[in-house]
């Protein structure tokens, strides 16, 4: 039976690219035993094993600053990688993919030294520290965005683009708008702030609920996360703010904590407002939706910004830094924006155009080149 390992690690923005690969090489080869490689520390270990994948673990530590830190991660290192071996010895698989994370970098450059084939998924503009690290030895490195490929050696890379849920493969716009109960020419402004939400963008958007909110030709949909909806409930309801906790509530103010059908708010709407992580952007180019693009600033290597900026040269996309973000900037922008349907009809072509629903489909074709060689 032939072996694969998929190293994914830490946050879910290497992990679900991970099982979309992992989902794309099952139906191209029905009995591939495929091994997903994490540590104890990261997400991976809650996540990977609800989809049925069996998992193994090493010892891993990122990148560390400060001389103890450095110490401990020395000696991880070590660790690491003579886990590393034992696992590549005892399964002798015939690929390692990597799509980030420490644990992955690790377990790249162990396969690589015993000439086991091996492949990197890169989903950011900026890569991550262990992409770059691991790639030195991989064979091949498939790209997200174009802007990351002057970090690689050119010979190795592919541009293939970002995993996209199947939901998020063929969105019909029209049938997602009847879901959502838009009545024709009503416009509808989708913020949002990534699973745990954004402080930041939360704040804003009460200026724009508080100008907008009786407007009877827009819907304004804010996903707070679960963990902020509270306090964005509490400022709404200080500020006087009309405004309901339902997809279909009375009002034209909807505050959400969590919504498991972002295909059906990001087909619909006519602007998103969120962060520029790979997964979230892809989605909203998948879906052909404009948007206005407020990267953290607190990612590694500022890689949302340079994912970000990609998405504004390719013109699909509005930027705005979280420095300079308030309701006032934020609602000056939506109004260009939604005054201009020329302006968003040419955003919504080009974010469809720099869209690679298939890019699970270009990945497997890479993979299954490697193990013919």
């Amino acid at each position: 039976m032939t072996t694969v390992f998929i190293a994914a690690g830490g946050t879910g923005g290497h992990i679900y690219p991970g099982l979309a690969i992992a989902a794309c090489l099952k139906k191209r080869m029905p009995d591939v035993k495929i091994v997903f490689i994490g540590s104890h520390v990261g997400m991976e270990k809650n996540i990977v094993p609800r989809y049925g994948y069996p998992m193994e673990f090493i010892n891993a530590s990122g990148f560390q600053r400060g001389f103890v830190k450095k110490v401990i991660a020395a000696k991880n290192l070590l660790k690491s990688a003579r886990d590393s071996r034992k696992l590549l010895n005892r399964y002798k698989p015939a690929l390692v993919i990597g799509t980030g994370g420490f644990t992955s970098g690790i377990i790249l450059r162990e396969a690589a030294k015993k000439g086991i084939p091996t492949l990197i998924h890169e989903q950011n503009a900026f890569p991550g520290k262990s992409n770059r690290w691991a790639a030195q030895k991989a064979d091949t490195v498939c790209l997200t965005f174009n802007e990351a490929a002057k970090y690689f050696p050119a010979k190795k890379t592919v541009l293939c683009g970002n995993p996209v849920r199947d939901a998020f493969k063929n969105v019909d716009r029209a049938a997602m708008r009847q879901k959502m109960k838009l009545a024709p020419g009503e416009k509808m402004v989708l913020a949002m702030g990534g699973s745990q939400g954004a402080a930041a963008i939360n704040r804003a958007m009460q200026t724009v609920m508080k100008e907008w909110g009786g407007r009877e030709d827009i819907q304004i949909y804010q996903i707070t996360g679960p963990k902020q909806i509270d306090t964005v409930c509490a400022a709404l309801d200080e500020a006087g703010i009309v405004y309901d906790k339902e997809y279909f509530g009375p009002t034209h103010c909807h505050a959400i904590a969590y919504s498991n059908e972002m295909e059906m708010l990001m087909g619909a709407a006519d602007v998103i407002i969120g962060r520029s992580g790979a997964s979230s952007i892809c989605e909203m180019a998948a879906s052909g939706t404009p948007s206005i693009l407020i990267p953290y600033p607190y990612a590694a290597g500022d890689h949302q910004r340079f994912n970000a900026m990609a998405m504004q040269n390719a013109g699909a996309a509005e930027v705005i830094d979280e420095d300079d973000l308030s309701g006032e900037r934020l609602l000056k922008e939506l109004s260009a924006l939604l005054d201009d349907p020329a302006h968003l009809k040419a955003m919504s072509e080009n974010a469809k155009a720099y869209a690679k629903i298939d890019a699970d489909e270009r990945i497997v074709d890479q993979a299954v080149a490697l193990m013919q060689q």
